[in-house]
């Protein structure tokens, strides 16, 4: 038994390969764009959680300078009356204390003498402390 095509149906299954060809070819192309689109995402991802994490690390540290500048004046017995903090000056503080007149203060802050006033065997001395190091 023999079958015969007509011409019609010889175009029409020419065209419907052609179609389906042409079909997967834009299923490939469009596989592809979201793809590209899903690794641009994940790169996105990766920068903001490298940003916050960053942003984590600058906070933990900038507590620990300022824990650790207050600890300094605790341990002096410095009493605070000004206190200022930014991230492009550092910190700076104006402190209060009662000083022998040969005692000295060492300290990776810079201090200077502000005001004095003798009050006997002691001076009560006001002090302003600056951090060092930081661009300015």
């Amino acid at each position: 038994m023999f079958l015969l095509e007509s011409n019609v149906r010889k175009f029409l299954k020419y065209t419907l390969i052609t179609i389906i060809i042409i079909l997967f070819v834009l299923l490939v192309f469009e596989s592809y764009e979201k793809y590209q689109e899903y690794l641009n995402i994940k790169r996105i991802q990766n920068n903001l959680n490298y940003t916050y994490n960053n942003y984590l690390y600058k906070v933990a540290n900038q507590r620990m300078v300022v824990e650790e500048f207050f600890d300094f004046l605790t341990d002096n017995n410095f009493f605070l009356i000004e206190f200022n903090y930014s991230l492009t000056d550092g910190l700076t503080a104006k402190v209060a204390t009662f000083m022998e007149p040969t005692q000295k203060i060492k300290s990776k802050y810079s201090i200077s003498e502000v005001s004095k006033i003798n009050m006997g065997s002691n001076y009560y001395v006001v002090l302003e402390i600056k951090e060092q190091g930081v661009n300015q």
